[in-house]
C-alpha cells in the first residue's frame, strides 16, 4: 500500500514538473511575424518585423528601391529593400514619401532581417535639427563643433553630406551654411545646405594692389592669380584702385570656379579724389590708410574706391574699418575701446558723403573676411577676432601668411597632391610640393588642378616652433 501511494505521488510530481517545463518553454519562444499564405507564396503582413534599431540614412537608390543606413550602435552600414507596404513617417507619425526622407536623417527602422526588407522607417522623435548654421567653430582634433557658444561632440558615426552625397569634414569651410542633426549633445549628421565656390578675376592687371568686395561679405586685397572662396549665390562684385572703380555681377556655383572679367572697368578718366577728415579717440592713437600711417591733424586726400583704415593705441583694441570713398569729402569718427582681451575689432563701412557724414559702425555684418588674420569671421562674432592682438602695420594682402603671427624661420609644407596649385586664404603660393612661412591660426588651403574638382581645406596651424607638413587627397577628375 505504501508503495502504491508512493508510486501515485511520483506520477503526480512528474506530471507537475512536465507541465512546468512545457509552460516555461512557451515563454521563451519569440513571437513570429504574422504571415499570410496566398497562391502558394508567403505574403508578409503589413507592420511585421523581427529587427529594429536607430540609424542614419546614408543613401537612397530609389530606382532599385534600396536604402543604405548606418547602424549607430554597431557603426556599420547595411542596405535594405523597401516595397509598397513599407511605411515612411515623420517624427510626428504623419506619413511621408520616400522622396521626403533626406540623407542624414536619423530614423528608427523596423525590418525583416532574413528578407532584408524594410517594414517601417520613422524619423526619430529624439532628434533635434538646427538649420542655416553659419556661426560655428569646428575642432576635429577635440571632436567638437561649437554652435552659439555651445559644444557638441563628433565621432566616427557623424556623417557629412553635400548635394545629397556623402562628403567629408574637410569639405566644410566657414563660408558654408549647415544643417545639423543630433540627439542630446551628440551630432549625428551635418548637411552642407549652402556650399561654396571660387571666384577668379580676369584682366585684373590694373586693379592689382586695389580692393575687391564681394556682396558686402568678403573684402580682399587684389593680387595676381588670386582665387577667393565665396559662398554659392549671386553677388555684386566691386573692385577699385587709384580712383577707378566699378561693379559687376558674379554667380558662384558650388565647387565651381567663376571667372570674372574686370578689364572693361578701367577707364581713361582723370583720377578722382575725396577729402577725409578723421577724428579718433583716444587722441594719441595712430591711424593708417592702406597700411601707410597718416597725419590726421590735416585733411587727407584719398582716391575714389575702397580703402582700409586702421587705428591703434597702447592699451586699446585695434579697430579696422573699410570705407568706400565716392564723394568729395567725408567725416570719419573712430572710437577705440579699452583693451579687455587680446582681440581686434573689425568693421565694414560704406561712406556716403553727400551730406558730409559717416556711416560708421564697430560691428561687422553677417559674414566677412578678417583681413588681419585671414580667418572667416561669422555673424555677431565679427566684432572680435579671437587671435593675437595686431602688432603689425603691414598692408593687408590675402593670407598675410608671412606677416602678423608668423613663427620666424619655420615653414608649412604641402606635399601632396603633386603638381596642383595651392592658394592660402585666396592667395596663390605655388605648385605642390611647396613651402611657405608658418603663421599660427585657422587658414583655408585651396587645392586646384586643371580638369579636376577644386577642394578647400580648413587647417589649424599650431604655434609650436617647428615645421609642419600636410598631404591632401588626390583631386577628383571632372567628368
Amino acid at each position: 500500500m505504501y508503495k502504491s501511494k508512493l508510486h501515485k505521488s511520483v506520477i503526480i510530481i512528474s506530471l507537475i514538473l512536465a507541465m512546468s517545463v512545457i509552460t516555461g518553454c512557451s515563454k521563451e519562444v519569440p513571437s513570429q511575424p504574422e504571415q499570410q499564405t496566398q497562391g502558394g507564396f508567403v505574403k508578409i503582413a503589413p507592420g511585421a518585423y523581427d529587427s529594429a534599431d536607430t540609424a542614419i540614412v546614408i543613401s537612397k537608390q530609389e530606382k532599385q528601391k534600396k536604402i543604405t543606413f548606418l547602424n549607430l550602435k554597431k557603426k556599420k552600414n547595411y542596405t535594405l529593400n523597401y516595397d509598397g507596404i513599407t511605411k515612411f513617417s515623420d517624427k510626428y507619425g504623419s506619413q511621408i514619401s520616400v522622396g521626403q526622407l533626406k540623407e542624414g536623417e536619423v530614423v528608427d527602422v523596423q525590418f525583416l532581417k532574413d528578407e532584408k526588407l524594410l517594414t517601417s522607417v520613422t524619423v526619430s522623435s529624439n532628434v533635434w535639427t538646427m538649420n542655416d548654421v553659419s556661426k560655428f567653430e569646428l575642432d576635429l582634433d577635440a571632436g567638437i563643433i561649437k554652435v552659439m557658444n555651445e559644444d557638441y561632440t563628433l565621432d566616427e558615426t557623424t556623417v557629412v553630406f553635400s548635394n545629397g552625397e556623402k562628403a567629408e569634414f574637410v569639405d566644410i569651410t566657414y563660408e558654408d551654411s549647415l544643417q545639423i542633426k543630433g540627439i542630446d549633445r551628440k551630432i549625428y549628421s551635418i548637411t552642407i545646405e549652402t556650399g561654396h565656390g571660387y571666384l577668379r578675376l580676369e584682366n585684373e592687371d590694373y586693379f592689382v594692389g586695389g580692393w575687391i568686395e564681394v556682396g558686402q561679405k568678403i573684402i580682399h586685397k587684389i593680387e595676381e592669380n588670386m582665387l577667393i572662396t565665396v559662398p554659392e549665390g549671386t553677388y555684386d562684385v566691386y573692385v577699385s584702385h587709384t580712383g577707378i572703380e566699378g561693379t559687376k555681377k558674379a554667380v558662384i556655383k558650388r565647387n565651381q570656379e567663376t571667372l570674372l572679367d574686370v578689364g572693361d572697368l578701367k577707364k581713361e578718366d582723370l583720377t578722382k579724389y575725396g577729402n577725409l577728415i578723421i577724428t579718433v579717440e583716444p587722441s594719441q592713437a595712430s591711424v593708417y590708410i592702406d597700411g601707410q600711417q597718416v597725419d590726421i591733424s590735416r585733411i587727407i586726400k584719398a582716391t575714389y574706391g575702397l580703402h582700409q583704415i586702421m587705428a591703434k593705441a597702447e592699451g586699446y583694441d585695434t579697430v579696422i574699418q573699410y570705407i568706400r570713398v565716392n564723394e568729395n569729402s567725408a567725416n570719419i569718427a573712430i572710437t577705440l575701446d579699452e583693451e579687455k582681451d587680446r582681440s581686434v575689432s573689425v568693421s565694414q563701412n560704406s561712406v556716403t558723403t553727400e551730406k558730409n557724414d559717416t556711416k560708421s559702425d564697430s560691428t561687422a555684418s553677417s559674414e566677412k573676411k578678417d583681413s588681419v588674420s585671414g580667418n572667416t569671421i561669422i555673424g555677431d562674432e565679427a566684432s572680435k577676432v579671437k587671435e593675437e592682438k595686431t602688432t603689425t602695420t603691414d598692408t593687408v594682402s590675402g593670407s598675410n601668411i608671412s606677416s602678423n603671427g608668423s613663427t620666424t624661420g619655420y615653414k608649412v609644407t604641402v606635399e601632396a597632391p603633386k603638381g596642383a596649385e595651392v592658394y592660402v586664404d585666396g592667395s596663390y603660393v605655388g605648385i605642390i610640393p611647396i613651402s611657405f612661412s608658418k603663421k599660427a591660426g585657422n587658414h583655408e588651403v585651396t587645392i586646384r588642378k586643371s580638369g579636376h574638382l577644386t577642394r578647400t581645406y580648413t587647417i589649424d596651424v599650431d604655434k609650436e616652433n617647428k615645421d609642419i607638413s600636410y598631404s591632401f587627397s588626390d583631386l577628383t577628375p571632372l567628368e
